[in-house]
């Protein structure tokens, strides 16, 4: 595997505390973060507050509106990095979000598997494997 060249483009790309969790024979689970800015930060709540008629920082306003904002701008953002990777190394890439709190409103925390192509390693079993 391609590891450090993998936490190179992650770290040159700006995500946080990059980090491989688990390493096996055609694969790589990689953990980062993806912390947001002001600039980010005040154009998801611009867009919470006029796509919806609910009290700012509500439950629903955060959920509904605000952190669905934040968490699509971070997702496409993780995903253009992602294919870079791919790109790169001719691996497989598939990424997994771990769900937005108001704890956690400032990034987003992601995991991503890299694997050799055809490989039969999903995300999921990795990730189920590593947290047990």
């Amino acid at each position: 595997m391609q590891e450090s060249k993998i936490v190179n483009i992650l770290n040159n790309n700006d995500l946080g505390d990059v980090e491989v969790l688990k390493k096996g024979k055609d694969f790589t689970l990689v953990n980062f973060y993806f912390d947001f800015d002001k600039d980010v930060l005040d154009a998801a709540k611009a867009f919470a507050n006029e796509e919806s008629n609910e009290e700012e920082f509500s439950s629903k306003w955060l959920n509904e509106y605000y952190f669905t904002y934040l968490y699509d701008f971070a997702n496409d953002e993780v995903l253009d990095i992602i294919e870079e990777i791919i790109d790169e190394t001719e691996l497989e890439g598939e990424i997994m979000a771990i769900q937005m709190t108001e704890k956690t409103k400032d990034y987003v925390q992601f995991m991503a598997l890299f694997s050799e192509e055809n490989s039969d390693v999903v995300i999921e079993d990795v990730v189920r494997e590593f947290l047990s």
